[in-house]
């Protein structure tokens, strides 16, 4: 992604990319502030019934309640990957922050090869398969499809679907490197 940035279709669409998962990570964050912001408020307020903090969360207009991004991630991985779900930590927040910050460094080609020996050394325990990393490509660009809504052209997605296969595809060669010198 770093070194093909000398055309000009190139640079347009890793600035697409950039600007789309700004996007989406926008999102994450007015749906993590106003649910902060909620929860002190119903500390607060200790008058509030049930129904009304069911009806505290964070929505946009047409859209249904905004979950923090490793909740939608995850639910579409376990989609994808349902034999992974046992070996994921409790706390998808972590894994989130880690998705979110890979897929940052991808984005702006920030030593992608480093990123994916690190990646590949440190899931060898999990003995991923082709489907998995797969899974992964497919739940990453549905969680950003859903996300950036109808701001999600058929375009912009196609262009995500290339770009999360090409990372996928860095992660599984290294992935499998690592596996073998592990063995």
């Amino acid at each position: 992604m770093g070194n093909e940035t000398s055309s000009p279709e190139a640079r347009y669409k890793k600035e697409l990319l950039k600007l789309s998962w700004r996007l989406v990570l926008t999102v994450q964050e007015q749906a993590a502030s106003e649910l902060a912001s909620k929860d002190l408020s119903r500390v607060s307020d200790v008058s509030q019934n049930t129904e009304a903090k069911a009806e505290a969360k964070f929505k946009v207009p047409g859209q249904d309640v905004i979950r923090p991004f490793h909740e939608d991630f995850m639910e579409q991985f376990f989609k994808y990957c349902p034999d992974l779900k046992s070996k994921f930590p409790s706390n998808y927040t972590l894994v989130s922050k880690m998705i979110q910050s890979f897929v940052s460094n991808a984005i702006v080609g920030s030593d992608l090869h480093r990123l994916y020996r690190k990646y590949g050394k440190s899931h060898i325990k999990y003995d991923l398969t082709a489907d998995h990393f797969q899974g992964f490509s497919g739940a990453l660009v549905d969680t950003i499809q859903s996300r950036l809504g109808k701001f999600g052209t058929i375009e912009l997605i196609k262009i995500w679907r290339l770009t999360t296969d090409a990372i996928v595809k860095g992660m599984e060669k290294e992935y499998l490197k690592a596996k073998k010198r592990g063995k």
